[in-house]
Parts: C-alpha cells; structure tokens; sequence
C-alpha cells in the first residue's frame, strides 16, 4: 500500500508548482508553443513573440530562458490536456496576470500576420480555462492586433 502511496505522490507532485520558481513561466511558455505550432509547426516570428514575452513578463535572462524553453517544449510536448498548464497559472496568477497572458497568446497569433482557425479557438479555450471574462478576452485580442 505504501508504494503505490509513493507512486501516487510522485505523479501528483511533477505537476506541482511547489517550490519551482519556474513553474508558472514553464506553463506559460508551453501555452504559447502550443500557440506557435499549431498551424505548419510555427513560423520564426511566432518563436520570436514568445521569446519576448517570456523576456519582458518574467524578466528572465538569455541562459534561463533557453532553458526554461526547451523545458517547456518538452512539457507541451509531453501533455496531454491544456489542464495541467492552466491549473497552474489559473491558482499562481492574478486575473490581471492571466489576462497579459491572454494577450501575448493573442499577439503569438497574429505574428505571422494571419489568424488561423485553430489558433483563435485555442486561445478562447485558454481563457475560458483561466477564467478570463470574454470582455477582457475580446480587449486583449483587438489590444495585441493593434486595434
């Protein structure tokens, strides 16, 4: 009993946040590869959003955020629910938080200056998954297209 006590703990706490510094900008990052890969594997000015929204929201440097990126391709590629990044960034983030977000995922979309189907309907399941009210989603999305 106590193995599978063991086992059961050690699944749960890899998809914990717990002391990881990282972990909320880890499930960010997936979020927004998800987003850039979504139509034909993504484009370099899709990769590039990401970069800078990594670099500018979480202020990381160009070692950690290397890093934190092949973790995070890894983790999304890994998945198999959009569930276990934003539960993560649903409890770590304050609604003004997952809404900068939103709009990053927004501004990932439309760098290659077309928005695909799948895309925008990626982007209103995340926001529906991090409680993002359609108001501020609508905001964000004419916000991150210039409008």
């Amino acid at each position: 009993m106590t193995d599978w006590f063991a086992s059961l703990k050690s699944i749960v706490g890899r998809h914990e946040p717990g002391d990881d510094t990282h972990a909320l900008p880890r499930a960010a990052a997936a979020l927004m590869l998800e987003l850039a890969v979504i139509d034909e594997g993504g484009d370099q000015a899709e990769l590039d959003v990401v970069h800078d929204a990594m670099r500018r929201t979480f202020g990381l440097d160009a070692g950690e955020l290397q890093e934190l990126l092949g973790q995070a391709q890894q983790a999304q590629r890994q998945s198999v629910s959009l569930h276990e990044f934003t539960r993560q960034l649903r409890t770590g983030l304050a609604p003004e938080q997952r809404a900068e977000l939103l709009e990053w995922m927004w501004r990932v979309a439309y760098a290659d200056a077309r928005l695909e189907q799948q895309e925008e309907h990626l982007v209103r399941r995340v926001a529906d998954l991090l409680a993002v009210p359609h108001q501020e989603f609508i905001r964000r999305k004419l916000a991150a297209r210039g409008g």
